[in-house]
């Protein structure tokens, strides 16, 4: 028996092992491995955030500058690409859950580091994929009462509705570019950390800037969405709610009463906000006033004034084309900084096309 086991025993260090050496392998024969991400084991399972952009050692490790400065925008690019593709997520309130309902998910996206950036706005926002278009523009289409439903009698042709032409907005592509000098003199001497604080405020400013542009665009609807407030902060929603059902529904827009809503706010109104929404599940079938709607997350930004909060229907007529992600140009040797010239670029635009798909609720 105890041969077996000694066995065994060298049969799982040799494949060990095998396994080892099969990395290193494909690790030599494939530099790129060294300096795509300064984590690598992170990223297999798509966690990205509290990873560094860059591996200095492996970028280090390259003899020419040449090589060093693709490897930089090559490391840059792949952590860009990675925090793209990464789904906003968020995380439920604690507490216990008195009625069975799912606790209110809330999203919270906003730091001053890279780690976090502020995209709760793709919550709100339906995405236009005009990546591969030839077009700058997208069209926001007005369908409301292009399709009606008669009751056909037997043999009779179907009614052909058509999409009015002339309800019809254009959206236009933004282009938003911005970049940095790389000296040669840091490479030279491995000054490496200027290199790291340059691109991580280049990717903290690209989504600032976009937060700004999605939540100013609702920031800046007219008065004829407030809400004014009544009783307490659950009634004002609950009302804010019904009022976006009831003037769709009025306005031609199918919807559905179990229809799901997004809260946004300033981190001064969160502990407000989350205090009427824990009243749904906390305290179940009491006197208290409770929210009777499906409220989705709440999506905390310092882009809102801390004067009132959002209640929005998410999706339909809120929609953001995207031309472009954000990614490196190719390095310009820039002579009379003895250095070369990053930029980085990237084209989006967005646009609410129907108010009434937002609220804005006072808060006394």
């Amino acid at each position: 028996m105890n041969k077996f086991r000694t066995l065994g025993v060298w049969m799982l260090i040799l494949i060990a092992s095998l396994f080892v050496i099969g990395i290193v392998g494909a690790a030599a024969q494939d530099s790129s491995v060294l300096f795509l991400t300064g984590a690598p084991l992170p990223l297999i399972g798509g966690v990205i955030y509290g990873t560094k952009i860059f591996n200095w050692k492996g970028i280090e490790a390259l003899k020419s500058l040449d090589e060093k400065k693709t490897a930089i925008i090559g490391a840059f690019q792949h952590y860009v690409d990675k925090i793209l593709k990464t789904p906003v997520g968020g995380q439920k309130m604690s507490g216990p859950d008195a009625n069975l309902m799912s606790a209110i998910p809330v999203v919270l996206v906003m730091s001053d580091t890279v780690k976090t950036p502020d995209r709760g706005y793709e919550l709100l926002f339906d995405e236009i994929d005009m990546r591969q278009s030839t077009n700058n523009t997208f069209e926001l289409i007005d369908v409301t009462g292009g399709v009606t439903f008669y009751q056909q009698a037997e043999g009779e042709e179907v009614k052909i509705s058509k999409i009015p032409t002339s309800a019809k907005t254009q959206v236009a592509m933004l282009r938003f570019s911005g970049g940095f000098n790389i000296l040669d003199d840091w490479l030279r001497f491995n000054q490496f950390y200027k290199i790291d604080q340059l691109s991580a405020d280049t990717i903290r400013k690209w989504f600032d800037k976009r937060a700004t542009i999605f939540y100013g665009l609702m920031a800046a609807l007219g008065a004829g969405i407030n809400e004014t407030f009544a009783t307490d902060d659950a009634t004002t929603i609950n009302n804010a709610c019904a009022a976006m059902l009831e003037n769709l529904a009025a306005a031609g827009y199918p919807v559905d009463e179990n229809s799901e809503f997004v809260i946004s706010c300033t981190p001064k109104l969160r502990q407000r906000i989350y205090k009427a929404l824990a009243a749904s599940y906390t305290a179940a079938n009491t006197n208290i006033n409770q929210i009777l709607y499906n409220i989705r997350a709440v999506v905390s930004t310092t882009k809102l004034v801390n004067t009132s909060y959002y209640v929005t229907l998410p999706g339909g007529k809120n929609q953001r084309g995207e031309w472009e992600d954000l990614n490196a140009r190719p390095p310009q040797r820039n002579e009379l900084v003895l250095g070369a010239s990053n930029i980085w670029t990237g084209a989006y635009n967005g646009i609410i096309g129907e108010s009434k798909q937002h609220r804005r609720c006072a808060l006394s």
